[in-house]
């Protein structure tokens, strides 16, 4: 009957770094596996990814036109309401039923309202 040599025994060699940064990771990893939540984080990159994987150039450009008419929009319709705002902060007394009308005789008040209407009418076509 052989009797194993101590000396040649297997004992577990001292963790390397490597090992200690995994298991740190893994301690952190554990909350997310046990409450199914690394499983939405997967499936929120394979999207990521599909989504990546979707968009071309056309698409790019397309979205950025986009995003810079809405950007514009905002913008001029944000300046227009801070000019309004302060023009009418800048009256005494509000304009009277009379004041309100004789601001049709203005152009560009017209062009305004005809944007709008015209706006509305293309709103009430698509319903």
């Amino acid at each position: 009957m052989d009797v194993p040599d101590p000396q040649h025994a297997c004992t577990p060699s001292p963790p390397t770094d490597h090992d200690i940064a995994l298991q740190a990771l893994l301690e952190k990893l554990q909350p997310l596996l046990d409450g199914g939540r690394l499983d939405n984080m997967i499936d929120l990159i394979s999207v990521a990814s599909h989504a990546v994987d979707l968009l071309d150039v056309a698409l790019v450009e397309k979205l950025a036109g986009l995003f810079e008419q809405a950007t514009s929009l905002s913008w001029d319709l944000g300046n227009a309401l801070r000019m309004a705002k302060a023009q009418t902060q800048a009256q005494e007394k509000p304009d009277s039923l009379y004041g309100l009308l004789v601001l049709l005789r203005e152009p560009d008040t017209r062009r305004g309202v005809g944007l709008v209407l015209r706006t509305l009418n293309v709103i009430g076509r698509q319903l």
